[in-house]
């Protein structure tokens, strides 16, 4: 597939709401970077409320989550809530093909 045809693509899944049914709201989906040398330290951490809100924090971030609203919530980054969504589920698929064993939804 051309890069020109991705792109279109991802523009048209960027710009309408959706749901992908495999996510769970209310789970913490979670990833340590790659260069984490065995520890637990730089871990992603995603969630989505149950209204569709996508929450974005990292162990080392302090203070109240980044959230991402719907449009009825308000959302004013609603192509960025729907890229956190994809994110939340390649986060989703790649613990399930190669499990962090100090990574678990909570």
């Amino acid at each position: 597939m051309s890069t020109e045809k991705l792109v279109k693509m991802a523009k048209q899944l960027l710009e309408k709401p959706f749901w992908i049914p495999s996510v769970e709201t209310k789970v913490f989906y979670e990833r340590v970077h790659d260069d984490n040398e065995g520890k637990e330290e730089g871990k992603l951490i995603i969630w989505v409320s149950h209204e569709g809100d996508v929450y974005i924090k990292t162990d080392k971030h302090v203070g109240n989550s980044l959230r991402f609203r719907t449009l009825f919530g308000g959302g004013m980054s609603l192509r960025v809530r729907n890229a956190l969504l994809l994110l939340v589920y390649a986060i989703q698929l790649d613990n399930e093909e190669k499990p962090q064993n100090f990574v678990a939804k909570r």
